[in-house]
């Protein structure tokens, strides 16, 4: 871009001053040509008319002569009086008795004659106007005008100097706008070619500066922005292969190291049943981790297909919280059913939803303490059925609130507790409610529990 335009700027001179060089003293000749010849045609018209019709009868009459010279004088032009037989009678160049019709050059039957010449009369080129005296309406002669090509070139080539200044400007003016374009345009471009091809090299911290406030400044933005994404990409992906090494990893340890242990004779036959549970409980933690996945994965490419169907939300709470009674009986958790209607019908997956059920529940009554409470609850608003799951459990600390929903996130205070998650809940929890278009909200206070709450269209929407 940089060598197109400085050859379009190179061009542009080149055409302006050589272009002008050569046609400017042609056009300026040909004007002042052209006026020359009005000029010419309206004082041969004048004499014709004002002086020469009074002196018909002698056309070398004195005093006609004297006022033809001071009129060519004073006009600048050469005039002749010529017989209608082509004699000259006289010519304020000083030269008479010349016949016109002996040359070649028939200036007489032409009204107007450019850039002859009269060889042995008028060596030098000239403009010549040829007008007839009429008198009585009988021809008695010509007055012929005529003025020299080399003075209007001379007035040309003084025209010309001084229209080239005008060209110069218009020079600089050219240059300053092809370094105004090469500023707001060039560089601007340069920056976001150089910003392009450092994403292109996965150098995603790449910043640059663009002071416009035009289509560079959106495209510096739009680079700026797919610089951060995939610069928390990069980071996401390098913890998601950290973190799924080491929650795979864990098992996968231990179901061998008990395998081969049992194998090898270490643990003694009367020990299988027990570390046999450990190795079927540690399968499990693989299995579900492997479906958290698939889940998340099918979420991510957009291939999760949504069943929307009209049921019972109230009826779909008590149905989950039936499936904890042994946890729950375990810790001596209870659960709390608040439903301001005895049916809730809302429009949604009803297995997602279900899903999500499952998730917060298990959350909450994992992180409650014993002898405590967890407490499910609906309410309608403005055709949205509202579903709230609240613990009295350890809570989540004010800082962590916003990474919960991040995938293999788990607070500190939650990984003594947590042996069995993955960290993918309510990655998956968040990724059902937005899918659905709706929205979920946490509150939480460390060692008083924690409220999830969600929204769903009722029936009626």
């Amino acid at each position: 871009m940089s060598v197109k335009l400085f050859s379009c700027y190179i061009i542009t001179l080149v055409f302006l001053l050589f272009g002008w060089a050569i046609i400017g003293p042609k056009l300026i000749s040909h004007n002042l040509a052209n006026e020359e010849e009005t000029l010419l045609y309206n004082k041969a018209r004048q004499l014709a008319g004002n002086y020469i019709s009074g002196y018909y009868a002698s056309l070398s009459n004195s005093e006609l002569t004297k006022e033809i010279s001071v009129l060519s004088e004073y006009a600048g032009v050469r005039i002749l009086l010529v017989r209608k037989d082509g004699t000259v009678v006289y010519d304020t160049g000083g030269n008479v008795s010349i016949n016109l019709f002996d040359f070649e050059n028939d200036i007489l039957s032409e009204m107007i004659s450019s850039n002859i010449t009269l060889p042995g009369f008028i060596d030098d080129a000239f403009i010549s106007v040829s007008y007839p005296i009429n008198y009585n309406m009988e021809s008695r002669g010509y007055i012929v005008t005529l003025s020299y090509m080399r003075e209007i070139h001379k007035r040309a080539d003084r025209i010309n100097r001084s229209y080239w200044i005008y060209i110069l400007a218009l020079g600089i003016l050219i240059t300053a706008v092809y370094c105004f374009i090469y500023r707001i345009v060039l560089v601007p471009l340069k920056r976001t070619l150089t910003a392009s091809m450092q994403l292109s090299n996965r150098n995603y911290s790449y910043d640059y500066k663009i002071s416009s406030n035009d289509e560079f400044k959106r495209i510096h933005d739009a680079l700026t922005c797919i610089g951060d994404d995939l610069n928390k990409t990069q980071k996401y992906q390098k913890d998601f292969i950290a973190n799924i090494s080491h929650d795979f990893r864990s098992p996968l340890t231990s179901i061998r190291g008990y395998t081969e242990a049992i194998l090898d004779g270490t643990i003694p036959p009367e020990m299988y049943e027990k570390y046999l549970g450990i190795i079927q409980f540690e399968t499990d933690r693989l299995t579900k981790l492997t479906e958290n996945l698939l889940e998340l994965t099918r979420f991510d490419d957009n291939s999760i297909v949504l069943a929307p169907s009209v049921f019972d939300i109230n009826k779909i709470i008590k149905q989950t919280a039936t499936s904890f009674e042994g946890t729950c009986r375990k810790k001596h958790i209870k659960i709390s059913l608040v439903f301001d209607q005895p049916e809730a019908m809302v429009y949604a997956d009803m297995g997602k939803i279900q899903q999500v059920l499952y998730n917060l529940l298990d959350n909450a009554i994992k992180f409650s303490h014993n002898k405590s409470t967890v407490r499910i609850s609906t309410y309608s608003k403005n055709d949205k059925i509202f579903v709230s799951v609240k613990d009295n459990g350890i809570g989540i600390p004010k800082e962590s609130l916003g990474k919960i929903w991040n995938r293999f996130y788990k607070t500190d205070l939650s990984r003594g507790k947590d042996k069995t998650g993955t960290g993918l809940g309510l990655s998956i929890v968040k990724e059902i409610i937005t899918a659905h278009g709706e929205h979920i909200n946490v509150v939480s206070t460390i060692d008083t529990g924690t409220e999830f709450s969600f929204s769903l269209p009722s029936e009626s929407v």
